[in-house]
């Protein structure tokens, strides 16, 4: 198991990328799997830093641990924000209105629920467990 740990700010999103690249190197995850990967942990990422820390506070800081199995490549990020279960927010009710009428975002944990095969949510001990899994088959 890999493991990192960041300032909760959006100029870590590179080192985000970095350490998931090297996983998905690592897991041999195809090219359309690492950016299935990259997509849903970026979308959390950003999350994190916008909603949970203002945007992005210095002394915040946030974890993501990472590693490979037989069948699939997950990995955690762990963040002290408050408490926000992604399962609690439903996928956008304008999805089919033309894109023109369409409220700005909203669209983050749509995405990155559809890019992952499986995301999970805990909250314990203060700290947001959000696992994310993509299969390697």
């Amino acid at each position: 198991m890999e493991r990192l740990t960041l300032p909760a700010v959006l100029d870590s999103l590179e080192e985000v990328v970095a350490f998931v690249g090297g996983l998905a190197c690592v897991a041999g995850l195809s090219e359309p799997q690492a950016r299935r990967l990259r997509l849903a942990t970026e979308e959390f990422v950003t999350n994190i830093v916008v909603h949970g820390h203002d945007g992005g506070v210095a002394t915040a800081e946030m974890e993501i641990a990472g590693g490979v199995e037989s069948d699939r490549v997950w990995l955690i990020l762990i963040d002290r924000g408050p408490p926000f279960d992604p399962d609690t927010v439903g996928p956008p009710d304008d999805l089919n209105e033309p894109l023109a009428r369409r409220r700005l975002g909203g669209l983050g944990l749509f995405l990155a629920r559809d890019a992952a095969d499986q995301i999970t949510y805990e909250h314990s001990g203060g700290r947001n467990r959000t696992t994310i899994v993509v299969n390697r088959r």
